[in-house]
């Protein structure tokens, strides 16, 4: 069966009385259900995109930058996926092309059906974008109810509709005292809530959130995943983050991005499980040992007097750092083994990823 047969059964089940058969078999109706439960919302295959930089000097050239390279990635329906990765990694690269910002060099993909590189208009309709570039989304020198109002006309809502809608927006994220503030004299906060806001208006099943917590407090910060993990429950939302807390904390699945390329992907708990192998040293000294263990692979000072290490060889880690304690004379006042967080885990695959082959 075809995505496009699968969209045909779809609309006919939402709609049979418009459908020439007002009946549909009983058999159909089951294939239908079977059919939805694993086509994907987001379905993102080969996907690929180059872009050209010219480099500096008089005979210049210019240079390729692989910003997606093949990636394959699918999202369910009601499912907050989340995209981790450093900066320059493809994350803002990937929002624009499923927003149709961009065109891929490569590749395509479907959302809900629609074919991203044919069915531009259709697929508008089903989004709502928070990109981390969020104050030009915004107007500085309107008003944060007249940004709302300027936006539902954009997207040609009915005038009664958006009032409530906006009405019910500014009040649900605690911007009614600021409707009608300049948006220049909103927070950081505040700004990233009137984004939000705006990528709500109407009401989409589909919200790409590229970097939506960056900059903000962590209160506002804890609100928004609340806020997703609760009253945005029934969409289907990409999350892209280089926070992996937050990752570990929204999503259901989660996919690692490295240079354009997928390097790993599935639940947390899944990925955890399968680096088993990496193991988390928490090593307390009675004195003061800053910088000591700069050169010490996977190591990472908390304070002067502790250090964290990130290792797959448990036997020939402690005996590094046993031979460098006795080197300056140091005691160690605790020792703890702990199970590696999925930011411990990503560092990790980092490191595995810059050695030298």
């Amino acid at each position: 069966m075809k995505i496009n047969d699968t969209v045909y059964l779809m609309k006919v089940q939402d709609n049979p009385i418009s459908h020439p058969c007002s009946y549909i078999h009983p058999c159909i109706h089951n294939l239908y259900m079977i059919v939805t439960i694993f086509v994907p919302m987001i379905d993102i295959i080969s996907l690929t995109k180059i872009y050209k930089k010219r480099e500096k000097g008089i005979f210049s050239r210019k240079k390729k930058i692989l910003a997606l390279d093949h990636i394959d990635l699918h999202m369910n329906k009601r499912e907050v996926f989340g995209l981790i990765g450093p900066n320059g990694a493809g994350k803002t690269t990937l929002i624009k092309i499923l927003s149709t910002l961009v065109i891929p060099d490569e590749g395509t993909a479907t959302i809900n059906g629609y074919d991203l590189l044919t069915q531009e208009s259709k697929i508008k309709e089903l989004l709502g974008v928070v990109t981390g570039e969020y104050a030009r989304s915004l107007y500085w020198r309107l008003t944060g109810k007249e940004n709302l109002e300027f936006f539902s006309d954009l997207y040609d809502m009915e005038r009664k509709v958006a009032k409530e809608r906006i009405e019910e927006l500014l009040e649900f994220f605690g911007l009614a005292d600021w409707a009608n503030e300049l948006v220049m004299k909103y927070s950081t906060g505040m700004k990233h809530k009137l984004a939000l806001a705006r990528a709500l208006l109407t009401d989409p099943p589909i919200l790409l959130l590229d970097e939506p917590t960056t900059g903000i407090d962590p209160k506002s910060s804890y609100d928004i995943r609340k806020f997703v993990r609760g009253t945005l429950k029934d969409k289907t939302i990409l999350w892209t983050s280089h926070n992996l807390f937050e990752i570990e904390q929204v999503c259901d699945r989660v996919a690692m991005i490295h240079k354009g390329r997928i390097m790993m992907q599935g639940d947390p708990g899944e990925l955890k499980a399968s680096y088993q192998s990496y193991i988390k040293l928490r090593v307390e000294l009675t004195s003061q040992a800053s910088g000591l263990f700069s050169d010490l692979e996977g190591a990472a000072m908390e304070n002067e007097y502790v250090f964290e290490v990130l290792c797959t060889d448990l036997t020939a880690t402690i005996q590094e750092i046993d031979d460098i304690l006795r080197e300056r004379h140091l005691k160690v006042k605790n020792i703890q083994t702990l199970t590696p967080s999925l930011e411990d885990l990503f560092i990790g695959k980092m490191e595995e990823e810059h050695e030298p082959s």
